[in-house]
């Protein structure tokens, strides 16, 4: 099966009616790795020469729609735009961003397992995480902050 039919029966599943600018706006993110913006994902559609170019506006209700079926995940930041990463065939993830140079590392949390647990034996609240963005410092902006007697 191609990797369009995937998309497209994903945006089924999840309950959505398949449109052409959800497709290309799932396939822009799917095919672009990571966390983009919308004026990211806009740009990729225009850079696509198959395609007609879609009007900012559209680009956004279809990443609305798309994360309100669970297709995509939206990273919301008071330091940055948002950002939106494809996560309808990856299993749970989490990154680890830095405050001070901005990058970002997924890593694989087990304790957030034992939180899940503690969460639902302390309060009988069962939650799912999926997505967990933790923000900090990584090690060489701590060793610059600290070469640099801050």
């Amino acid at each position: 099966m191609s990797c369009g039919a995937d998309t497209d029966r994903a945006i089924r599943e999840a309950g959505l009616r398949r449109t052409s600018p959800r497709a290309a706006v799932a396939e822009a993110l799917r095919h672009s790795g990571g966390h983009r913006t919308a004026d990211e994902v806009h740009a990729t559609l225009e850079a696509d020469a198959g395609r007609p170019v879609m009007a900012r506006s559209t680009v956004y209700r279809a990443l609305e729609a798309l994360e309100a079926a669970g297709l995509v995940q939206a990273v919301r930041s008071p330091q940055s735009e948002m950002r939106f990463e494809w996560v309808a065939d990856r299993a749970d993830h989490h990154h680890l961003t830095c405050e001070g140079c901005g990058s970002e590392s997924e890593v694989a949390l087990t304790s957030v397992r034992a939180l899940q647990r503690e969460l639902a034996t302390s309060y009988g609240f069962d939650v799912a995480v999926r997505h967990l963005a933790l923000r900090g410092r990584c090690a060489d902006c701590r060793a610059s902050a600290a070469g640099a007697g801050e």
